[in-house]
């Protein structure tokens, strides 16, 4: 059986620490793939720059790895939950076991996504280190891997953007290229 990561998210830009911790998920868990999901309406938060902007971007950060694959799944008019990606990514990719890769941010918030057991059921959660280090046990269908703290966020890119400050190091050279050319983030402050 085939064995997949889903990493979901805005990517409001996708920075290297999304990069980083895609690979080491996918070594760590003998992965096939990571297929890249970028939200187009999440329900809990706001998005800055356009989906096509936000799917070239991974297209652009992703674009040398044959691991990595972007989905438009979720480009639709309604609100995008998690459940209904899952469920048609199992009836796509059938059979092959996901893995759902999402920050530690997000995982203490899943009891108030849209059918979180339904989430549990389709797919294990692969939880990324965000604002502090470790110290969680897995336990069956929740992985907590020992990963680098990237203190990387698009948020603070966004901010830096629009304070005419470099991003240098911070993004794939591609992607901030096209930041730069689009205009992207100028006026979030």
């Amino acid at each position: 059986m085939k064995r997949m990561g889903v990493f979901g998210g805005r990517f409001d830009p996708p920075h290297m620490a999304h990069m980083i911790h895609a690979r080491l998920v996918l070594e760590m868990f003998e992965l096939d793939k990571v297929l890249f999901v970028p939200a187009a309406n999440p329900p809990h938060r706001e998005v800055y720059a356009s989906f096509s902007d936000r799917a070239e971007m991974l297209r652009l950060a992703t674009g040398d790895e044959a691991s990595f694959e972007v989905s438009h799944i979720e480009w639709k008019e309604d609100l995008s939950y998690t459940v209904d990606t899952l469920a048609r990514l199992k009836a796509l990719f059938a059979p092959t076991q996901l893995f759902l890769i999402i920050g530690l941010d997000e995982y203490e918030c899943l009891n108030t996504w849209h059918e979180p057991e339904r989430i549990m059921k389709m797919a294990e959660l692969v939880v990324l280190p965000r604002g502090m280090r470790g110290g969680r046990s897995s336990k069956p269908g929740i992985h907590f891997p020992d990963l680098p703290l990237l203190e990387i966020s698009s948020s603070l890119i966004r901010k830096r953007i629009a304070m005419g400050r470099s991003i240098h190091n911070w993004v794939p050279p591609m992607v901030e290229t096209y930041i730069r050319q689009e205009k992207l983030y100028k006026e979030v402050l």
